[in-house]
């Protein structure tokens, strides 16, 4: 699930926001001396009571059904587009739900509960909400579709809905001290202008490196912080950011960084479940005065 850049669409790495969150997270750990007690590995399927665990978030609550997945690509046996005596293959044009892919029966298109294949060793672990480790997501979403269907192999036949809640083996998650929470925005703006730096060395930030240069001589790094909420703004293109726009990066931070998602929760500040960009600027703190739409992409209805 990384997303790389492209020319002509400027797209971030979320491997390089963790890498940046690691790093961030271990020194201020070193720091004040404590350690985490978390890091070792639970065997799959075994479940955890995750008592003191964060609230799950607004901008990603339970009133949501498979909305923020959405429809998967067609998988078909023998390929995508595969065409047989001339006629393209049925289940081309068939969609199915997440955890599901299409086959052929008696010439039909039918979809079925997905199969994984085995894990390859740089794929992460998976959490669901259910507090239940995945050995990947593909095993997640493909007991998601046992259990919405009443098939047999599903881990818990009281549970409709299967969904991800963060990338690693399930643990127990700390509770944001107030202080902490205090602090994250400034840390969060160093992080997005570590990550706008880099990028912009690597000739990766397209139409935005205006940005970037700006970013520089602003302590705040505001356009570092308007930067990231263009990027975010992808579907649709709206000036605001929904929690399907926000799932990965929760996901993917959300084990190493316990203050993310009460910080997140605090930027949404009439509780309609999206983000606008002053509520994005004002939860940041970079001022009034920067909060500026420099987004170079058209607002899309």
């Amino acid at each position: 699930m990384c997303i790389t850049s492209t020319s002509g669409e400027m797209k971030i790495s979320w491997l390089l926001i963790l890498a940046l969150v690691v790093t961030a997270v271990v020194a201020n750990q070193e720091k004040t001396g404590r350690r985490d007690k978390d890091r070792r590995k639970v065997e799959r399927p075994k479940r955890i009571r995750s008592e003191g665990t964060l609230d799950k978030p607004k901008i990603n609550n339970e009133e949501e059904d498979d909305g923020e997945y959405t429809t998967v690509d067609v998988k078909t046996e023998g390929g995508a587009y595969e065409r047989s005596g001339g006629v393209e293959n049925p289940c081309n044009k068939h969609r199915c739900k997440r955890g599901e892919v299409c086959v052929l029966e008696e010439r039909q298109p039918v979809c079925v509960c997905q199969t994984c294949d085995e894990p390859v060793e740089s794929e992460p672990q998976v959490c669901s909400r259910n507090n239940v480790t995945y050995v990947t997501e593909c095993e997640l979403d493909r007991d998601h579709c046992l259990c919405r269907r009443s098939e047999p192999g599903c881990r818990d036949d009281t549970v409709n809905h299967v969904r991800i809640d963060y990338f690693s083996a399930c643990k127990e998650l700390t509770a944001c001290p107030t202080k902490e929470l205090e602090n994250f925005p400034s840390r969060m703006r160093d992080w997005l202008f570590r990550v706008m730096t880099t990028m912009a060395y690597r000739h990766e930030l397209d139409d935005y490196h205006d940005l970037a240069v700006s970013a520089l001589e602003d302590k705040k790094h505001a356009d570092a912080v308007i930067w990231e909420f263009c990027d975010l703004d992808k579907d649709p293109e709206d000036r605001q950011v929904t929690r399907r726009e926000l799932m990965y990066i929760i996901a993917s931070v959300k084990s190493m960084e316990h203050c993310l998602v009460p910080f997140l929760d605090s930027c949404d500040k009439d509780s309609d479940s999206t983000i606008t960009l002053v509520e994005w600027g004002t939860c940041l703190e970079i001022g009034h005065e920067a909060i500026v739409d420099k987004c170079h992409k058209k607002i899309r209805a």
